[in-house]
């Protein structure tokens, strides 16, 4: 557990908090956000005169230049939307921002704050009385991240996938399933949970390797050492699959090849505000 950032004076033009800086911020909005709301959010961060970028659709609202996620190199980036908006954005930043999360969709619970309580929160971010909560990231084939999970689905719909998994090189279990979902301790909460899996607490340093509807029930859940590295191997010929990132199809695998999955070197840092509760505690009716 990161412990909490100790809250310091703020200066003009600049954000200081602990050893970070906070001079360049990105505004991420999905296509549903109102003009006015951006407008409100953008209004509150002009009045400490920081450098704003703004991804294409916020900035097609409020007719600023545009700038795209993936090009962003801002010290926060703000998220207007969903968790489906979040969590592309996460993976698409480039600069491992921090990240507040301001949900305007269905489902939030990635998000820090409503809508409602957006101005408030960004008044306390100004004033510096915000922590940050590290979340780990996995990472496949040494390039494609993911914040929740990792999927491998059968590319035809409807077909089996026959599966080995190696835990650090050492074979640990061979099932036949619709697919396989690889999960972290944010991502027990999603997916994950809907596959019958436990909710894994946030300084649990493990991940969570749970078969998608196993034939015969060959294969229960496993939960493994975040410092392993896990290979999955399709062992069918002719059944190709997709391997699918936080929601995302990334690429295609062929079949009797394989996957490796581990713990990224990088995470993903939230803004987090006081709520008189111990931060990491488990709310499963919001996020772990």
């Amino acid at each position: 557990m990161t412990p909490m950032l100790k809250h310091v004076i703020d200066i003009p033009h600049i954000l200081h908090h602990n050893k970070m800086e906070i001079s360049r911020i990105g505004i991420i909005a999905h296509p549903e956000v109102k003009k006015e709301f951006v407008q409100k959010i953008v209004k509150k961060l002009r009045k400490k005169d920081i450098h704003l970028y703004f991804d294409p659709i916020a900035a097609g609202k409020i007719k600023e230049k545009k700038t795209n996620v993936g090009d962003m190199r801002v010290d926060l980036a703000i998220i207007l939307g969903g968790d489906g908006t979040l969590l592309w954005s996460v993976n698409e930043l480039k600069s491992n921002p921090i990240i507040l999360g301001i949900n305007t969709g269905r489902v939030g619970y990635l998000a820090e704050l409503k809508a409602e309580n957006a101005i408030k929160g960004i008044e306390k971010l100004l004033r510096g009385e915000f922590f940050i909560e590290e979340r780990m990231k996995l990472i496949a084939n040494n390039r494609y991240e993911a914040l929740n999970e990792l999927a491998i689905l059968p590319k035809r719909p409807a077909s089996l996938l026959e599966f080995r998994i190696n835990l650090d090189q050492e074979k640990i279990a061979e099932f036949r399933a619709d697919g396989v979902l690889v999960s972290t301790q944010t991502g027990s909460t999603g997916h994950s949970l809907s596959l019958g899996g436990p909710i894994i607490h946030p300084e649990a340093r493990v991940y969570l390797i749970s078969p998608m509807v196993p034939f015969m029930r060959e294969q229960a859940p496993l939960i493994v050492p975040d410092s392993s590295k896990t290979e999955i191997a399709l062992l069918r010929k002719n059944r190709d699959a997709y391997l699918v990132l936080d929601g995302n199809i990334v690429k295609i695998i062929k079949s009797q090849s394989k996957v490796s999955i581990e713990k990224s070197k990088n995470k993903v840092k939230f803004v987090r505000f006081p709520k008189n509760k111990k931060k990491g505690d488990v709310d499963t009716n919001r996020k772990v």
